[in-house]
């Protein structure tokens, strides 16, 4: 059947019967069709868990399985992982950071432009592209988290998290029963919109794969990480130099020696305890702290952009002023 008449067909059929008459139709594509070529090279050395990830099904894998969160999975054998921050709405530039290698992406909904709608297409384009979309909602509190988990997310990477109280209050958002109270809905894109599989497998799958991200931000939430790592259900505390900064009185001086005593101090009680630590830092700094036992960071898109612009710039203007 050609496209014009297949269009034809469905639109006479009801909603029901559309569905499965587009369903027979995917089932019948030729055992021959393979993934584009560009995908290649990026998925030579990949696992079968992590192609599920991108849009592959293995022979005799249930059909309600959801994404392997291979990011979590990295953490979970203790290894580093590395993201980059976006602030703006691309799913194209999501993407890139994808098949140029980095392991996850924060789509950041607290400081940027990105609303929960736009974030849909951008998670779509980390997962096509083989890394993990972690969001950073505005705030702690279900109905700013839910619904970038509806729309596909891994995972939140929630901010301004000062007590074992707020803590809670974030895994049971996040969490099906029995680990939180989070909306059950099956029908949305991370179960492949109810077309197959059952409930109780999805939210097995979703409270194994989702990721819980905490921001400890302000000097009270340091002093209380000794009752925070208590808290079932986190897979990482990430101290926000930048914030912290502010709340001890030096506002932008993330490597001022009081600072960075202080994120020393939280992420070896973090480590300690047995939880993923994860700090903001300068590059520079990275080695340290990976010494120190952290390993969950992540870059801006932003000093990306400049880092680039100036090794370019730099060498052009360079060899410009050669000129006679």
């Amino acid at each position: 059947m050609n496209c014009d008449s297949r269009s034809w067909a469905v639109g006479r059929l009801s909603l029901a019967e559309s569905i499965d008459f587009l369903q027979a139709s995917v089932s019948a594509k030729p055992a021959s069709v393979k993934p584009a070529a560009s995908r290649h090279a990026k998925l030579a050395g990949v696992d079968a868990g992590a192609r599920v990830s991108i849009g592959f099904r293995q022979p005799g894998m249930r059909e309600n399985q959801m994404r392997e969160n291979t990011m979590k999975k990295k953490l979970g054998a203790g290894q580093p992982v590395f993201g980059s921050m976006i602030t703006f709405p691309s799913p194209p530039v999501v993407e890139m950071l994808g098949f140029l290698g980095y392991d996850w992406v924060l789509i950041d909904n607290e400081h940027g432009s990105i609303t929960v709608d736009l974030a849909e297409d951008m998670i779509r384009a980390a997962e096509y592209s083989g890394t993990a979309p972690i969001v950073r909602p505005v705030g702690n509190r279900p109905e700013l988290i839910c619904p970038f988990l509806d729309r596909g997310a891994w995972g939140v990477q929630v901010p301004h998290v000062n007590t074992a109280d707020e803590a809670r209050a974030a895994v049971t958002a996040v969490k099906y029963y029995p680990e939180g109270e989070r909306g059950l809905f099956s029908g949305g894109r991370p179960a492949e919109y109810g077309f197959s599989g059952s409930t109780p497998d999805y939210v097995a799958d979703a409270n194994r794969n989702t990721l819980v991200c905490l921001m400890l931000e302000e000097v009270e939430a340091i002093e209380n990480i000794p009752e925070l790592v208590k808290v079932p259900g986190v897979d990482v505390y990430f101290i926000g130099a930048g914030d912290l900064s502010q709340s001890m009185g030096y506002p932008g001086q993330q490597t001022h020696p009081e600072v960075q005593a202080l994120v020393e101090k939280g992420v070896q009680q973090i480590a300690a305890a047995g939880i993923t630590a994860g700090c903001s830092c300068p590059d520079n700094l990275v080695p340290h702290y990976l010494e120190l036992g952290v390993r969950y960071f992540h870059n801006t898109v932003g000093r990306l952009i400049q880092s680039a612009s100036d090794g370019y710039l730099n060498t052009m203007r360079a060899a410009a002023d050669g000129l006679a």
